[in-house]
């Protein structure tokens, strides 16, 4: 099994494991009785790490995708063969299917960017189509957390929230990198890759309107201090 890499805590029972050649690919591992259920699995060379980190804690409950991007569902299929994998709904078609890539607009990406990023999707991230075995509605229960729509960058986006100490796990709605991974302020997806980039500024509005302290995103991060709030909402535009 693969060494498991360090789990950065970031709130009560909830673990960070940072993934990728950058280290900005972020998978979380939230206590859930005896073991965890995985929020977003990052890319597919991170399936091991994950499920050593998994089995360290109790062993894998459950798998929740925040969306079907290629380079969030990358360690699923493996992950699969362990434990199930649940997404939203309208999420469904692009994690069993093209991952996001019926929808993108790879042309309205600078063509370096758009050269390394059809490289990276293709050999990097993307462990390929996983089979979900059920799905999860808004406002369900999972491992303490309430299940919030946050759709807009993708179909079925969705993410957890704590109310009980304002922490969020938000996927891919705020971006905290540029196009090439280095660090970022805070804002909306590029529209290249986003399916309706109006609804994703209203997500992260909502998102806003929640009040979080801690907002744990799909690279880098998290957001934390006196400013989340504000740096959501300028974000957001």
């Amino acid at each position: 099994m693969a060494k498991v890499p360090k789990l950065e805590p970031i709130a009560p029972r909830v673990w960070l494991l940072r993934g990728g050649l950058l280290r900005n690919m972020n998978a979380y591992l939230i206590e859930d009785g005896d073991g965890v259920v995985v929020f977003d699995t990052g890319e597919k060379g991170m399936a091991g790490a994950i499920a050593a980190a998994g089995a360290r804690l109790g062993g894998i409950n459950a798998v929740v995708l925040g969306h079907a991007d290629t380079d969030h569902r990358g360690s699923a299929p493996e992950l699969s063969k362990v434990a199930p994998v649940l997404c939203h709904p309208d999420a469904v078609a692009e994690a069993q299917g093209s991952g996001g890539r019926s929808y993108w607009h790879m042309e309205r990406l600078p063509t370096a960017i758009r050269m390394l990023h059809r490289f990276a999707h293709r050999f990097i991230w993307d462990g390929g189509p996983v089979r979900i075995a059920d799905t999860v509605a808004v406002g369900d229960t999972i491992a303490g957390f309430e299940v919030v729509d946050l759709a807009g960058h993708a179909p079925g986006q969705i993410g957890l929230w704590r109310a009980s100490d304002g922490v969020a796990l938000v996927s891919d709605t705020v971006y905290l990198t540029t196009m090439s991974g280095r660090p970022a302020d805070a804002h909306v997806p590029h529209e290249a890759y986003n399916l309706d980039t109006a609804a994703a500024r209203d997500s992260i509005r909502r998102l806003a309107a929640l009040r979080p302290k801690i907002v744990a995103v799909g690279h880098l991060g998290p957001m934390i201090g006196p400013d989340v709030v504000g740096e959501l909402e300028r974000a957001a535009g």
